[in-house]
């Protein structure tokens, strides 16, 4: 029988060795431990876990641990998020800044910087042929 893939987002099991991925409550990221309980309901999963040091902690995060395995995987998928969130800011700032550029002087705020351009000329023009 085929084993089941085991993936970033699969549950641990009691007795499974983690890593822990960041600094959680004076132990430091990059420590081993190990499972000592399972809790959690559907999607939300905390652990007790044993950490070296015979260091308890309860209620951790499974976003907080990594199979040790799978801890290369977990560091580039870290990366590309941060990639892509850092470009997604990048792309905000670019149109932030030219909405401020090209706001036609009226200080780019209120409503008139949510509307586009074409139907602000298409009302300025009906206001002008119906006043004369």
């Amino acid at each position: 029988m085929a084993k089941k893939a085991v993936e970033l987002d699969t549950p641990f099991r009691k007795g499974e060795k983690v890593i822990a991925t960041r600094d959680i409550d004076g132990v430091p990221g990059g420590t081993e431990g190990k499972i000592q309980l399972v809790n959690g309901l559907g999607n939300w999963n905390r652990y007790w876990v044993l950490f070296e040091g015979k260091r308890q902690l309860g209620q951790i995060d499974h976003n907080d641990l990594v199979r040790p395995k799978q801890l290369q995987l977990w560091i580039e998928r870290k990366e590309v998020a941060e990639a892509a969130a850092e470009q997604s800011a990048a792309a905000t700032e670019e149109a932030a800044e030219a909405a401020s550029n090209g706001g036609g002087g009226d200080g780019g705020g209120g409503i008139a910087s949510q509307i586009p351009a074409h139907l602000l000329e298409r009302s300025r023009a009906a206001k002008a042929r119906l006043l004369g």
